[in-house]
């Protein structure tokens, strides 16, 4: 509830008790005299001395009474609270009542009829007087039946049908007369309350309007708006605020001699009359104008102007708000700037392009022409911010849309749509063979450096192009057919162009369905597991097994991994991959021991997003948990990547998987970037020669010479070596003789499935009738 609400409840709780009491007064009179004359009627029945005591009585109940009333009405009145004083009230009536009622009780007359009538009218007046008088449903309900319980006492003691009757009917009189009371009360608290919420609503109002008034003087005269109001007839100034006095720089003397078209310096009477045409039609919205104003040294500035017209003042007026928005123009100005242009190199940006190339592509269908969309991407730009900062990447992409830009020509339109990526429109082009020298010339002009800070940066570009109609005819198409031209080119080695083919679209399109199938590939159960054997050449057997995945779908075929797994990575599946390959490959190598050996192990690859998942630990843990593989029995291979990363967790997990006896490989050692340093670091057992460099290896010196090192360092630093991609005899004889003792290639066999490698593993001969195979002509 409102403090307003509470203060209006306690108020009419106030007025309600001073009615009481001032009814008080006039109550008692009237009760004084009524019971006067009654009391003398009934001398003529009952001895005159006992209503004398009665009458006593009474004259000292309307004493008490009276003397509550002069409290009530003087300052004592304060130190109680009116709780207290409507008990007070609340008493006195009562004693009043059972005063008035005792007469029926005592002095009730059996022998006479009319004197028994009086007797029941007397009580009967009384409280139907007090409905209305007794504001208060206590005070009336103690009254009214201290007035009514004596008569109806006699009435049913008489034992008579008409008197019991008469009984039962006060009973109903006194019910109604305290539902009637209830009604009275519940309606003066209504209107008593309306009374008072509509002062204070009207106290309100008046409070609003007051400072309504004070507040439009004010705004009127602080605000920086302008406001003018003129003669709609002659358009001359009548009242200005304090606003166009400081805006135009007249004083408002001044302005009683200046018109609207004073002001509005760009209209003239007949514009100006024909832009307020409308409100002189009887239009009651205001007209805008837009324009300029004009100041009294003569400067202008732009302003928006709503202008309306009274006609309940005489003469007509028109009232002008006049608002300077030369800033605003300024930041709509800056907005659209920002919007459409590119922060850091002040070329075109990605929405400006999305824009402005459906009229582009319009322009072309009009008149039949082509264009060319190409797509640009800086070669290794990450490595120029990592390794010098972003202070130099900002700056060398600045000078690439320079550079762009200043081989083109002037209706051709450059956009940076990506960190480093920008986007070329070549119109007019007449043949596609112009957009190739467009592109050659931007190859061959990024082969010279950019100077910065006095340092050479050398970066490249990788181009894709295609050709609006011949490729696509949407703005999305086009580019993402110059996206996959462009991908092609980083592909070959980046550097170079590529325009777009359709042979580009159908790679893309396979991508597509294969990914789509790849999704769910795992719930539909179709991956699985092959084993390739790894052989030891001193002892002539099997001492385990790489584990390998392969694929097979219904729609898409068998997938080879060089292309599924890429995809997983991409489509973010490859941690799940990774821990179903966990799973099987530690649930089949478990089973090896019942074949008599237990000392083969499997070899497992992992990914580097499983490292960056976080959970390879426990997915290593649960696999073998689950299969009761011994930790010493699984080999996990990692690849060059991960030891290049900058964060320590995949060193510091490499070290807590080898310290409980698990064996880390490094695959295709040779094909990336790491160093001595970075091997030495790691946890490493094993290292794994890459099969690119055992291809050839009998007549490739070059091969030879990075086997022959591989090797000395990994005998250097105590680590075995496994051989991949062994085809034929020479290769394991020169790998032989250099203490390569783990063999692994198509020579022993090709990956089998796991009932095939265990018939491996179980043959004794297998290794002498790989050789055998090798000797025996076809």
């Amino acid at each position: 509830m409102t403090s307003q609400a509470n203060d209006i409840k306690e108020q009419i709780e106030i007025d309600r008790i001073d009615i009481l009491y001032k009814r008080s007064k006039a109550a008692s009179l009237a009760l004084l005299a009524v019971s006067t004359i009654y009391t003398i009627l009934l001398t003529k029945q009952i001895a005159w001395k006992w209503l004398l005591i009665w009458y006593l009585i009474l004259l000292f109940v309307l004493c008490g009474r009276w003397f509550t009333y002069r409290k009530y009405f003087s300052p004592y009145r304060q130190n109680r609270s009116l709780f207290f004083w409507l008990n007070i009230f609340r008493a006195g009536v009562f004693s009043a009542g059972i005063t008035i009622g005792s007469l029926n009780l005592f002095f009730f007359i059996e022998e006479s009829l009319s004197f028994q009538l009086v007797s029941i009218i007397f009580p009967y007046g009384i409280a139907v007087g007090a409905v209305t008088m007794l504001l208060d449903r206590v005070a009336f309900s103690l009254y009214a039946c201290t007035l009514l319980t004596p008569i109806i006492y006699q009435l049913a003691m008489a034992g008579e049908g008409l008197f019991s009757g008469t009984g039962a009917l006060t009973i109903i009189l006194g019910i109604f007369l305290l539902k009637f009371s209830i009604k009275y009360n519940e309606s003066f608290l209504a209107n008593t309350t309306l009374t008072y919420e509509k002062i204070a609503l009207l106290k309100d109002l008046k409070e609003e309007r007051n400072k309504l008034n004070n507040r439009l003087g004010q705004i009127l005269n602080d605000s920086t708006t302008e406001i003018y109001v003129a003669n709609a007839d002659s358009l001359m100034c009548l009242q200005v605020n304090q606003g166009a006095v400081d805006n135009l720089g007249y004083s408002k003397d001044e302005f009683k001699n200046i018109s609207l078209l004073d002001i509005f310096t760009d209209e003239d009477e007949l514009s100006l009359r024909e832009i307020l045409t409308p409100l002189y039609k009887g239009s009651l919205e205001p007209v805008k104008y837009v324009g300029l104003n004009r100041r009294q040294d003569g400067s202008t500035f732009s302003i928006k102007a709503s202008l309306q017209l009274s006609t309940a003042d005489d003469p007509p007026i028109i009232v002008a708000n006049v608002q300077d928005i030369t800033e605003q123009l300024k930041w709509e100005d800056k907005l659209i700037y920002q919007a459409n242009y590119d922060q850091l190199t002040s070329i075109f940006n990605r929405h400006y392009i999305q824009s402005y190339i459906l009229s582009v592509l319009t322009r072309a269908k009009r008149h039949k022409k082509k264009v060319a969309l190409l797509f640009l991407d800086l070669d290794n730009f990450k490595d120029i911010n990592d390794s010098l900062g972003h202070d130099f990447g900002d700056e060398v992409l600045r000078k690439t849309a320079d550079r762009i830009s200043s081989h083109l020509r002037k209706n051709d339109i450059v956009a940076r749509t990506g960190g480093d990526e920008f986007t070329v429109f070549l119109e007019d082009l007449k043949e596609n063979s112009h957009a190739e020298i467009v592109a050659r010339k931007l190859i061959k002009n990024f082969k010279k450096p950019f100077i910065i800070n006095g340092q050479d940066i050398y970066t490249t570009l990788s181009i894709g192009i295609s050709i609006y109609p011949d490729d696509a005819d949407t703005h999305d198409q086009l580019m993402q057919c110059a996206d996959m031209a462009m991908y092609r080119a980083k592909e070959d080695g980046r550097n170079t162009f590529h325009f777009f083919s359709q042979e580009m679209r159908r790679f893309s399109e396979d991508q597509m369905r294969i990914s789509n199938q790849l999704r769910d590939a795992l719930s539909r159960d179709e991956f699985s597991l092959v084993y390739q054997p790894k052989v030891d050449i001193r002892q002539n057997r099997i001492v385990g097994a790489e584990a390998l995945l392969r694929w097979n779908n219904d729609v898409v075929g068998a997938i080879s991994p060089n292309v599924f797994i890429p995809l997983a990575e991409n489509l973010g599946l490859i941690h799940e991959l990774g821990v179903w390959v966990l799973d099987k490959a530690c649930q089949e190598a478990s089973t090896w021991k019942d074949l008599g050996r237990a000392d083969l192990s499997v070899a497992v690859n992992i990914s580097p997003q499983q490292f960056r998942a976080g959970s390879l630990a426990k997915d290593v843990q649960r696999a073998l948990t689950s299969s009761g593989l011994p930790c010493e029995q699984l080999e996990l291979e990692i690849t060059e990547s991960l030891l290049m990363q900058d964060s320590d967790a995949p060193l510091q997990l490499l070290k807590d998987l080898s310290n409980r006896g698990i064996k880390i490989a490094l695959d295709d050692f040779g094909t990336g970037y790491s160093s001595l340093s970075y091997v030495r670091r790691f946890p490493l057992q094993v290292l794994k020669i890459d099969r690119s460099f055992i291809y050839n290896l009998e007549t490739d010196k070059n091969n030879k010479t990075l086997v022959d090192a591989i090797i000395a360092m990994a005998h250097s630093l105590g680590l075995g070596i496994v051989a991949e991609g062994v085809e034929n005899e020479s290769q394991i004889e020169y790998l032989r003789e250099r203490e390569v003792d783990i063999i692994q290639g198509f020579f022993f066999s090709p990956p089998v499935p796991a009932e095939k490698f265990r018939m491996l593993v179980q043959d004794d001969e297998f290794v002498t009738k790989a050789y055998c195979k090798v000797a025996t002509p076809a």
